[in-house]
């Protein structure tokens, strides 16, 4: 695909496992690089135009593209990562901070911020990757929190081109979701944070480090959690239950320490990874009569 008439940088068939936790994933047609978000209204225009395909890549942490790449072009938010301080005011329970934050931040960059300013209320993130954009599409969280619990308003830009702001309310965040409507795409959030003491926040947040660490693979490539939890029940303590820790498939392996990651231990393919997620899927049904459903994204042709 020829390249579009932006300020960004583009990239023509660009391999994806350069730009996914998992280091796999065939080459994007076109990989872009709006550099603002006027930058990305004109993509998306011209795109659409165009009648092209296009994924939106947040930080490609909960992401496997397949072998074969993407026919289209891929829309990265990289350099949209703009965080500053909004406004602050007081309330029942303290002193709030409104945070804007761009889309293409890293998480890890506006959890770094929020704990130098002293805010609390973003340490349920601590050791999440991904983008502000990606966690607010996904609700990404823990069992101490979801970003939907913090966020004040979401910007996106529709179909039109218009910018448009939903509030909290209106973007029905649930379980690992969020209301997110076809062909719109979120540019900007506002959350909302409460100033605290410095000290006993990053002590929080070295005990959610340390227990991280001791509890899921670090360091190995893989894409986070595999399969949402099913209701009251954890898919990790499922999956390990049916006697698949360590179970591999060519390249790919579940994780010995969590069994709802599966790790890249070198030279695993997607397909490798698809192979193994059947296998896990049919197990925890044969086992459990439960059927796990995915949580990370899959794109792209084998």
């Amino acid at each position: 695909m020829e390249t579009i008439a932006i300020k960004g940088e583009q990239k023509r068939n660009e391999p994806l496992s350069r730009h996914t936790s998992f280091t796999i994933g065939g080459p994007a047609d076109l990989l872009a690089y709006p550099a603002d978000a006027e930058d990305l209204r004109v993509l998306l225009r011209e795109v659409r135009k165009a009648g092209q395909p296009y994924f939106i890549l947040g930080g490609g942490t909960n992401l496997l593209v397949r072998d074969g790449g993407f026919r289209g072009v891929v829309i990265s938010l990289q350099r949209m990562d703009a965080i500053r301080m909004e406004r602050e005011y007081r309330s029942v329970g303290g002193t709030f901070v409104v945070v804007s934050a761009e889309a293409g931040a890293a998480l890890p960059k506006l959890h770094a911020f929020a704990l130098e300013q002293g805010l609390t209320g973003l340490e349920f993130a601590t050791g999440i990757p991904g983008t502000v954009g990606g966690a607010v599409c996904m609700n990404a969280g823990t069992a101490e929190g979801e970003i939907g619990d913090i966020i004040e308003a979401v910007t996106l830009i529709a179909p039109t081109g218009e910018l448009v702001e939903r509030g909290r309310d209106e973007m029905g965040f649930g379980y690992r979701t969020a209301n997110v409507p076809e062909g719109h795409v979120v540019v900007a959030a506002r959350v909302v944070l409460r100033r605290g003491d410095k000290e006993k926040i990053r002590a929080h947040v070295k005990e959610l480090q340390d227990k991280r660490k001791q509890h899921q693979p670090w360091g190995a490539p893989s894409a986070g959690s595999i399969f949402k939890n099913p209701q009251e029940e954890a898919a990790g303590r499922l999956i390990e239950s049916a006697h698949l820790k360590s179970r591999s498939v060519g390249g790919a392996q579940v994780s010995e320490k969590h069994a709802n990651f599966i790790i890249n231990t070198g030279k695993a393919t997607a397909k490798d990874v698809l192979g193994l997620m059947e296998i896990m899927k049919q197990a925890v049904l044969d086992t459990h009569g439960v059927r796990l459903e995915p949580e990370i994204k899959i794109i792209g042709e084998d």
